[in-house]
C-alpha cells in the first residue's frame, strides 16, 4: 500500500497492481495516474456538481455498481450534499472539488464519475442541454452527419454547441445555458427544439424511444435533461476494453471521418491533447439565454 500527497490531504493508495482492463493490461494505478495527469482540466467540469460513481473493483470484467451514496468511510474531508429525491429519501452525493477527491474516488475503482447537469447551489436549475445522440445500430458516420445537423440548427437559433464522443457509441451535443430555467422547461425546450429536425429528416433521425421502434434511426434522446440524471464527465474513463475516454472534440474533427467514438483512451489521449487547443475552452463563457423557438 503506497501513499501519496495531493494537495493538503494524504490518501492510501491500495492494490495498484490490480489490472482493470485485461485485454491492455491497464492497472488501478495507471487510472489513478491518468486522473492525476488529467485532474486540472477535469476540474472545471466536475466542480460544485453531484456526481455518481460507476466502480468496478473487480475489474471491467466482472459485475460493477452504480454508486451515488457516499459511504461512512468516505474521509470527513471530501465535500458532499445530502440531496432529497422521491419518496423523502435522501442521497449523500459526492462533490469533486478538488484532485484528491478524484484520486481517492479512482483508488476506490470508480472508472467514470458522472455528473449533474445542475450545481449544488441551484440544483434544480441546470447551466447545461445535453443531445444524447445514440446510433442504434447504424454506422458512426451516420451519427457524425446527425451531430452536424444538429449544430446547425442550434446555431440557427442563435445558441452554441459543443461536442463530445462519449468513448462508448455515441456524441453528445451540449448548449451551456443560463441558470434561470427548471429541468422541466429545458427537457421539453430540447425537445421542441429537435422536433423540426427530426421531421425534416425522417430517415435518419427519431425520438423513439423503444429500440425495437428505431429501425435504424438515430435516437435523439433529449429525456435526460432531468432532475438527478447524470451523464459520462468530460474525460472520464469508460468501462470499455480499451479505457476509452469521454473526450471533447472541435467541430472540425467531428467532421473527419476517422473520427470514432471510442478514438482517445489513456494511453493516446495526451498525445493528442498537446496537440490541440482545448475545444472547450470557452464553454462556460459561452452560456445564453433560451431563445424562443
Amino acid at each position: 500500500m503506497g501513499k501519496v500527497k495531493i494537495g493538503s490531504h494524504t490518501l492510501e493508495l491500495s492494490n495498484e497492481d490490480k489490472i482493470l482492463f485485461p485485454s491492455v493490461k491497464i492497472t488501478k494505478g495507471d487510472l489513478i495516474d491518468y486522473y492525476k495527469k488529467i485532474g486540472k482540466r477535469m476540474m472545471t467540469f466536475l466542480k460544485d456538481r453531484p456526481i455518481s460513481m460507476i466502480r468496478y473493483p473487480s475489474g471491467i470484467d466482472r459485475q460493477g455498481f452504480f454508486q451515488k451514496d457516499a459511504g461512512d468511510y468516505f474521509p470527513k474531508w471530501i465535500k458532499t450534499k445530502k440531496i432529497k429525491k422521491q419518496g423523502g429519501v435522501h442521497t449523500n452525493y459526492v462533490i469533486v472539488n478538488n484532485l484528491a477527491t478524484l484520486i481517492y474516488l479512482a483508488n476506490q475503482a470508480c472508472i467514470s464519475p458522472h455528473i449533474w447537469l445542475s450545481k449544488t447551489d441551484k440544483l434544480n436549475y441546470p447551466d447545461r442541454i445535453i443531445f444524447d445522440l445514440d446510433p442504434s445500430g447504424v454506422s458512426f458516420s451516420k451519427v457524425r452527419k446527425a451531430a452536424l445537423l444538429l449544430k446547425e440548427r442550434v446555431e440557427e437559433i442563435g445558441l452554441k454547441p459543443f461536442a463530445m464522443i462519449t468513448g462508448s457509441k455515441g456524441i453528445h451535443v451540449i448548449i451551456p445555458i443560463k441558470r434561470k430555467y427548471n429541468f422541466d422547461y429545458v427537457r421539453n425546450y430540447a425537445k421542441n427544439l429537435v422536433k423540426p429536425l427530426i421531421e425534416k429528416h425522417k430517415k435518419l433521425l427519431t425520438l423513439e424511444i423503444r429500440k425495437e421502434k428505431r429501425k435504424g434511426l438515430i435516437f435523439i434522446d433529449t429525456i435526460r435533461n432531468a432532475f438527478g440524471q447524470t451523464t459520462v464527465a468530460p474525460y472520464g474513463v469508460r468501462a470499455k476494453k480499451g479505457a476509452s475516454i469521454a473526450t471533447p472534440v472541435s467541430w472540425q474533427e467531428v467532421q473527419d471521418s476517422k473520427l470514432k467514438p471510442n478514438k482517445y483512451n489513456i494511453k493516446n489521449i495526451f498525445k493528442h491533447l498537446s496537440k490541440i487547443e482545448d475545444p472547450w475552452k470557452n464553454i462556460s463563457k459561452s452560456s445564453a439565454s433560451l431563445p424562443k423557438l
